[in-house]
C-alpha cells in the first residue's frame, strides 16, 4: 500500500502542469459551488431576519372590514373575542394620530402609533428605553427606517444621508404637529349659529376664538424620542396607547376625537375605535388557521406568512440557479479529471506493463490510479474551500456596501458542514471521474504493454 501511496505521488510531481491545471479545474469548480451554496443559504438566512424585523412572522393584523357599521369596528371588545381564541399570545389595539413631524430641518408625514407598552417591550431595541406611560404628553419610540422617512424639502435629502444621519436619536425631541379635520371647526360655527344669532361684535369675537383654538391646536409639539428599534426597514413612531388616548381627547373638537370615526347621525362613538390590532399567534403554523377564523368574524387581515412563502420560493429558485452555475463547473471540473486520468493512463501503458511483470496484479493498478485521482481532488477541494473564503470576504464588503450596513457586518458564513461536505464530495468526485481510467488501467496486458511504442 505504502509503495501504491509513493508512486501516485511520484507520477504527480513528475506530470506537475497537468496536475496543476487538474487541481485548478478542481478547485474552481469547489469555489463556485461553495459560494453559491453560502450566498444562497446566507440570502435566505437575512431576508427572513429582516422580514422578522419588519413584522413578525407570527403576527396577524386585522383592519375592520366595514368601517359603517359598529358591530364590525375594532373596539376592545372584538380584541377581547379574539383573544380568547385558543393559540393566541396577545392582541394589541393601535390607535393612530394623524400628523407631520419635523426634526433637524428634516419633515415627515409619519403617523403616532399607539400601542400598549407589552407590545413594545417584544420590539428590539438599538438604543434608549421604551416610553413612558405619563399620561400627559406622549413619547416616541421609533423605527430605525423613520431616518428615510425625513427629508429636506428644499434639497429632497433624506435624513439618513444628511451629515446627521447618524447621530443617535433617543433623548432627542422631535417637533409633532396634529392633524385635525378643519370640518371640526366648521361643523362647531354652524352648531352655534342654530342656537343664537350673534351681533356683528359677537360674531367678530367667536370666530377669532374658534380660529385662535384652531391654531393653537394646529401648533408643533416637541414630543420626546425615548428609544430607537433595529427595523431599518419600518416607519413606525410608537407610543404609549393610553397617553396618547389622553393627548387626543385634549386635542378634540366639539367632543369629537381627531381620527375617530362618526357614527351615522355624525356623532362620535362612546368607545374607541382602532386602527388595526395586532395578534401574535403562539407559533407560525397556528397563523394561518386564526387568520381564517378572524376573517369569518368578518374582519380583513394581513399576516407575513404569504411574504415568508414568497421570500423562501424566491430564495430557493435563486439557490437552485446558483447551485446549478456551480453544478456545471464542478461537471466541468469532473471532465478535466476524466480527461487527466484517461491521459495519464495512456502516457504510461508501458510503465503498467512493466509494474504487472513486477508482480503488481490488477487491483494494485487500478488502485494507484484512484489514489491519484483521490490526491487530485482532496488538493483541489481544499484549494478550493480557501478560494471561497477569499471570494466570500470581497463579496461581503460589496453587500454591504451596497445594502448600507454597518462597516464590519458579516453577511457570507460559510457553515462547518459545508466546508467538510465540499472537501469530502471533491474526493469522492474525483474517484469516480478516475474510475473508468483505472478500470481500463488494469485490464492492460503486461506483454501488450511492453510491446506498445
Amino acid at each position: 500500500m505504502g509503495y501504491i501511496i509513493r508512486l501516485s505521488l511520484a507520477n504527480m510531481k513528475v506530470r506537475k502542469l497537468r496536475t496543476v491545471l487538474t487541481i485548478a479545474g478542481i478547485m474552481i469548480g469547489i469555489m463556485s459551488i461553495v459560494t453559491m451554496l453560502t450566498i444562497g443559504l446566507n440570502a435566505k438566512k437575512t431576508m427572513l431576519e429582516e422580514l422578522e424585523k419588519t413584522g413578525s412572522t407570527r403576527e396577524i393584523t386585522v383592519f375592520a372590514e366595514n368601517r359603517g357599521r359598529k358591530d364590525k369596528l375594532l373596539t376592545d371588545s372584538v380584541a377581547k373575542r379574539i383573544e380568547k381564541l385558543d393559540h393566541v399570545s396577545g392582541v394589541y389595539p393601535v390607535l393612530e394620530a394623524e400628523g407631520q413631524e419635523k426634526y433637524s430641518g428634516f419633515v415627515g408625514w409619519n403617523s403616532i402609533s399607539g400601542v400598549p407598552l407589552e407590545y413594545m417591550e417584544l420590539l428590539s431595541l438599538e438604543e434608549g428605553k421604551l416610553p413612558k406611560r405619563n399620561g400627559s404628553r406622549p413619547e416616541l419610540l421609533v423605527d430605525k427606517g423613520v431616518r428615510t422617512s425625513l427629508y429636506n424639502e428644499k434639497t429632497w435629502q433624506f435624513f439618513k444621508d444628511s451629515t446627521r444621519g447618524a447621530e443617535p436619536l433617543a433623548g432627542k425631541k422631535m417637533d409633532f404637529r396634529l392633524e385635525i379635520d378643519p370640518d371640526l371647526f366648521d361643523d362647531r360655527i354652524e352648531e352655534t349659529e342654530d342656537i343664537e344669532t350673534a351681533s356683528a361684535g359677537d360674531s367678530t369675537r367667536e370666530d377669532t376664538s374658534e380660529d385662535t383654538e384652531a391654531e393653537q391646536d394646529r401648533k408643533f409639539q416637541k414630543l420626546k424620542i425615548t428609544g430607537e428599534t433595529t427595523n431599518n426597514y419600518g416607519y413606525t413612531i410608537y407610543t404609549d396607547i393610553d397617553t396618547l388616548k389622553f393627548y387626543l381627547k385634549r386635542n378634540s373638537v366639539n367632543g369629537r376625537v381627531p381620527g375617530q370615526p362618526l357614527d351615522k347621525n355624525n356623532k362620535p362613538y362612546s368607545t374607541w375605535i382602532y386602527s388595526r390590532l395586532l395578534v401574535r399567534a403562539d407559533s407560525v403554523d397556528d397563523v394561518e388557521r386564526l387568520s381564517k377564523i378572524i376573517q369569518d368574524m368578518g374582519f380583513q387581515v394581513m399576516n407575513n406568512l404569504e411574504s415568508l412563502k414568497s421570500v423562501t420560493r424566491t430564495v430557493d429558485m435563486l439557490q437552485f440557479v446558483l447551485g446549478a452555475i456551480g453544478t456545471i463547473a464542478g461537471i466541468v471540473a469532473v471532465i478535466g479529471i476524466i480527461n487527466t486520468m484517461m491521459t495519464a493512463v495512456y502516457d504510461r501503458i508501458r510503465e503498467i506493463g512493466l509494474l504487472k511483470m513486477l508482480g503488481s496484479d490488477s487491483d494494485d493498478i487500478s488502485l494507484m490510479f484512484l489514489m491519484e485521482s483521490a490526491f487530485l481532488g482532496a488538493i483541489g477541494g481544499i484549494l478550493g474551500i480557501g478560494l471561497s473564503l477569499l471570494v466570500d470576504i470581497f463579496i461581503n464588503k460589496k453587500l454591504v456596501e451596497f445594502m448600507k450596513m454597518p462597516e464590519g457586518t458579516w453577511i457570507m458564513h460559510t457553515p462547518v458542514w459545508l466546508i467538510i461536505g465540499s472537501i469530502f464530495l471533491s474526493i469522492v468526485v474525483s474517484v469516480l471521474a478516475g474510475a473508468f481510467p483505472a478500470r481500463w488501467a488494469s485490464k492492460i496486458k503486461p506483454l501488450d504493454a511492453i510491446a506498445t511504442k
